[in-house]
């Protein structure tokens, strides 16, 4: 057998024995019908290129200010790739530090605090030498070049931590809204899931849902379509925006939601959510991909954000 091809079947077996214990049946990948097997089928065979900017939160922002115009960015600060060159001394407060390259890798600095500059730059080296893709096979992060962002710490018109609506568009339409609602108090998070029409819907997936009911967004329609110029000839993206009120920015493009691992409830909903995926030909696409490809995804050439747009300000035409 081709290394290649024994490879292939490496990665293949340890996604099936992945689903397995973390969903509790076994994966149907070349006639998926549920939610979570499409993303595992995605994660497999579906090599888009793109997917290696939507993974990267540096050149999302690039894509979202070309998309859609640079206003519906936060404010960028700082980008880098190196922990001690992070300006501390200079960055006003608040704001918040990230990864590019990663999920989950974030340290708060609020008004009226100092930030902790030792346990930041520690965090950061950590956040450097790990690798998202390897750890949950997700090709569009492996090869990324690992990297730090600062931006402006987002708030509702209460001074709060604003909402975080996750709009999960397929095929350029939006069917499905969960929104995640941050206590103040102690950043802890409760869920819940909408129809665009605000329709609540008695879902929920890892987290808690949210034991009161939700007042419909300000801005709902702006941020559908938003989400569905973004999300536009693809056939399905996560669009991420924090909902501050009367405005509103997206934070992230979302390519592997949960990796494909939802543990939803009722289980049904991974059914619902997967019958909007149309995925064509999936057996025969997974097919060409591993008698053809690699399982990765390089990222194209990446050019540097103009000054307007690394710093969430609206782009001029002539600059």
């Amino acid at each position: 057998m081709p290394v290649r091809i024994a490879r292939w079947r490496e990665i293949i077996d340890a996604t099936r024995a992945l689903y397995r214990r973390e969903e509790g049946r076994e994966l149907s990948l070349l006639r998926p019908r549920r939610f979570s097997e499409k993303m595992q089928w995605r994660k497999l065979f579906d090599l888009n290129p793109d997917f290696a900017i939507f993974s990267d939160k540096y050149a999302t922002r690039q894509f979202v200010a070309e998309r859609v115009g640079a206003e519906y960015l936060p404010e960028l600060l700082w980008f880098g790739r190196d922990p001690d060159q992070i300006p501390f001394d200079s960055l006003s407060v608040p704001y918040v530090l990230k990864s590019t390259h990663g999920y989950g890798h974030v340290e708060i600095v609020e008004a009226g605090t100092a930030p902790d500059v030792a346990k930041m730059r520690e965090s950061a080296r950590q956040w450097l030498a790990y690798n998202h893709g390897t750890a949950m096979g997700e090709p569009g992060y492996e090869h990324l070049a690992p990297g730090l962002i600062v931006e402006r710490l987002l708030f509702d018109a209460r001074g709060e931590p604003p909402p975080e609506r996750k709009i999960f568009v397929f095929d350029g339409k939006a069917r499905i809204i969960e929104t995640i609602l941050v206590a103040a108090s102690d950043r802890d998070r409760t869920t819940g899931f909408h129809t665009p029409d605000w329709t609540r819907l008695p879902w929920r997936s890892s987290r808690e849902p949210h034991p009161e009911e939700m007042p419909r967004p300000e801005r709902l329609d702006d941020m559908l379509a938003v989400a569905e110029r973004l999300a536009a000839g693809r056939d399905h993206l996560r669009v991420d925006i924090y909902d501050c009120g009367q405005t509103f920015r997206v934070g992230e493009l979302t390519v592997y939601s949960w990796s494909g691992l939802p543990h939803f409830q009722p289980d049904s909903v991974d059914e619902i959510i997967g019958g909007y995926w149309r995925i064509p030909f999936p057996m025969t696409r997974a097919m060409i991909t591993v008698l053809f490809r690699k399982h990765e995804i390089r990222p194209r050439p990446q050019r540097r954000i103009r000054r307007d747009q690394a710093m969430g300000e609206p782009a001029s035409e002539t600059s």
